[in-house]
């Protein structure tokens, strides 16, 4: 690739006109900046140093230490002196030493639930991530290699949700000649060497190659995935015309619908299917079975159910899935019926620490840690039960689980498949309801149960 970007000021050029033209930033905005130590989070923290004041917003620091590797301590201590030196207010979270072999989506979810506790629900918390062009030349190649549709093909957005990727047009080369000419040290992650995983073998060995063909190969796939997130962008916009075309009565249509073209119609059941719950890649299948007659009802993620009736579709109010019986509630993924899914970690010590220094720093704490020195009897992971009564944190009164659904208008598929934590008939903790009132951690905590709730299927960065 050219190396247009050997002199930090046309670096810095490059990131501000993306902030601008995309709109990633505006003043007055908090801004996390999530490091590793790297070449690449390291540019973009030098970056905000040197350019936050011009676009007029508070800079701060993430760190994950996700246990995996032997010097991701000294990685974590390096990332801390230097923000101690230039005086960036730095948030860390570690998951203690891994004995087992993790998957890179594994620390991927971990940093994204760390980074969604940070932000909590201000919309003015920006959090930046380092994401270069040649990060989405690997997603690209990647997902092209595994099968992907035009969602996948699009690669990665530079905005979802809070996140946002300044760096999403220079090459990884850039950041590290950024880093040099700014005097910025970095770190540099010894297994990105290793062929083990699938993108460092795309990183070592069919880059370079592609490279070898076409010189400006990063550029184009990063082009390309650019027209396919407009193209995107177009189909989505058609497929919310044709729903509200097909709209019937409390339904859609199921003759128009069959008349659309199939990409269309596609798109169109992606946008009813997200009014509820995640589409898995196994739902447009049932869907389309529903549409074409083969089938009366098809079952997605979180218990919501479709139905065809009379030449509509409909939500359905019931559920095919049976509750998981209870278990223990021991610290492990688990997988459970309806598409949830959830992760328990026991935080004592030093990890517990960190959480409630966290959570003193927010007005309404953390809805998904719970005071496990408050568990006086077995915990037990269910659905609910007759006689379950439930005290949302902050709220005056406890009221049975029946009464607080139909204060929510929770649906009833996902009544009786929500995962939750008891104690006998006591909710400690509800999917989308969070901890009970009076278990929550406090100053006095040493231990503290963390749940993690997990998307039905991954995501896509």
């Amino acid at each position: 690739m050219r190396d247009e970007y050997t002199e930090p000021q046309a670096f810095e050029e490059q990131v501000l006109e993306s902030i601008r033209s995309l709109n990633l930033l505006q003043p007055g905005d908090r801004v996390i900046a999530a490091v590793s130590g790297g070449a690449d989070s390291m540019a973009l923290l030098r970056f905000f140093l040197r350019r936050g004041r011009e676009l007029g917003i508070t800079l701060e620091a993430a760190h994950v230490n996700h246990g995996l590797r032997d010097a991701a301590d000294a990685d974590e201590a390096f990332v801390a002196e230097f923000c101690a030196k230039e005086g960036v207010p730095l948030h860390c979270h570690r998951a203690g030493r891994q004995t087992e072999r993790r998957s890179e989506e594994w620390a991927r979810q971990l940093r994204y639930d760390f980074f969604e506790q940070l932000r909590g629900k201000d919309p003015a918390v920006k959090i930046a991530t380092a994401h270069t062009l040649t990060d989405q030349a690997e997603t690209l190649l990647f997902r092209l290699a595994r099968g992907t549709g035009l969602a996948g093909a699009a690669g990665i957005p530079p905005v979802r949700g809070p996140f946002i990727r300044p760096l999403l047009e220079l090459p990884r080369q850039a950041t590290e000649a950024y880093c040099r000419a700014t005097g910025t040290p970095f770190v540099l992650d010894e297994t990105n060497a290793s062929d083990e995983y699938a993108r460092n073998r795309l990183r070592n060995q069919v880059l370079p190659q592609l490279e070898q063909i076409n010189p400006e190969a990063q550029r184009a796939l990063g082009e390309y995935c650019r027209r396919a997130q407009g193209w995107l962008q177009y189909f989505r916009r058609q497929g919310e015309h044709l729903l509200q075309t097909a709209r019937c009565g409390d339904g859609w249509s199921v003759s128009v619908l069959q008349k659309a073209d199939p990409v269309l119609r596609a798109e169109a059941l992606r946008c009813l299917v997200e009014e509820k719950t995640t589409l898995r890649q196994a739902d447009l299948p049932k869907l389309e079975a529903l549409i074409a007659g083969s089938s009366r009802a098809a079952q997605l993620a979180g218990g919501v159910r479709v139905e065809r009736c009379a030449g509509v579709l409909r939500w359905a109010q019931g559920t095919e899935e049976q509750p998981a019986p209870p278990q223990p509630a021991e610290p492990g993924e688990y997988r459970l019926p309806g598409g949830y899914r959830l992760r328990l970690e026991l935080a004592e010590g030093e990890e517990c620490e960190q959480i409630k220094k966290f959570a003193g720093g927010r007005k309404k704490g953390l809805t998904n840690c719970v005071d496990y020195d408050r568990i006086r009897s077995s915990l037990s992971l269910r659905t609910r039960q007759p006689g379950d009564r439930f005290q949302p944190e902050g709220r005056s009164g406890s009221k049975s689980l029946k009464k607080y659904f139909n204060e929510a208008g929770t649906p009833g598929a996902q009544r009786a498949l929500a995962p939750l934590l008891a104690q006998g008939s006591q909710v400690v903790w509800l999917w989308g309801g969070g901890v009970a009132q009076g278990y929550a951690p406090t100053n006095a905590t040493s231990r503290i149960l963390v749940i993690r709730p997990l998307e039905p299927t991954d995501k896509e960065q």
